[in-house]
């Protein structure tokens, strides 16, 4: 009997989120959190450089941290930093009680990390690479977008839309990349749930599972 044929493994996971609890509840909830970060971001200014190693951007890319983090560049050079990682997270989660609330449980139970809201100006590119964590699924809630703004994850390329989901593995198969032709700033809420966790609601997410792995994105 001959083996059935291999499906490649998808580059973006957007269209299998719905199966995940936690992104079903954030979806329903996005008003409250888009007005709620939204307001933080332009009241407090929290954005900081996002840490530069190697040729890993051209122009900006800025960010602020919203949760503990594993395996993510941040965290593995910790102690070169500037700033208190934990004091920060604590200062922004105090005003943001929606996403705070929806998040801690699964934060808690180690499912989820590297939760930090980013932001892309007009001219930024983000060169092609391979991320830091590969036991993550790392999904896109879109803020404030750009249909000019586009990610190329191996060799499909999509864009952000506010309130909508896309998700890759930024530690994955693919490398992925990042170039902002657009007019307005680019900002999105990034969330990182363990492949382990995701596997339970899609199966074949974690190449580790004997499931088979969906046949697309």
């Amino acid at each position: 009997m001959s083996s059935p044929p291999f499906s490649p493994e998808p580059a973006f996971w957007n269209a299998h989120l719905h199966h995940i609890p936690l992104c079903v509840e954030l979806s329903q909830h996005f008003e409250a959190i888009q007005q709620e970060l939204l307001a933080f971001i332009d009241g407090s200014q929290p954005f900081m450089p996002y840490p530069k190693y190697a040729n890993l951007y051209v122009n900006t890319w800025d960010a602020f941290p919203l949760s503990k983090f594993q395996g993510e560049f941040v965290e593995l050079s910790k102690q070169n930093l500037s700033f208190n990682l934990e004091r920060l997270v604590a200062f922004a989660r105090g005003r943001l009680p929606t996403l705070s609330g929806l998040i801690a449980p699964l934060e808690a139970q180690g499912h989820l990390r590297n939760v930090f809201v980013s932001r892309l100006l007009p001219g930024s590119v983000i060169n092609p690479h391979r991320g830091w964590t590969p036991d993550f699924l790392r999904m896109h809630l879109g803020l404030r977008c750009d249909p000019n703004c586009r990610i190329t994850v191996g060799e499909e390329t999509q864009t952000w839309t506010p309130g909508q989901w896309l998700a890759f593995k930024d530690g994955g198969p693919y490398l992925h990349s990042v170039r902002h032709e657009g007019t307005q700033e680019r900002i999105v809420l990034a969330i990182d749930l363990t492949l382990r966790y995701c596997n339970t609601f899609i199966p074949g997410v974690d190449p580790r599972s004997s499931a088979a792995t969906p046949g697309g994105a």
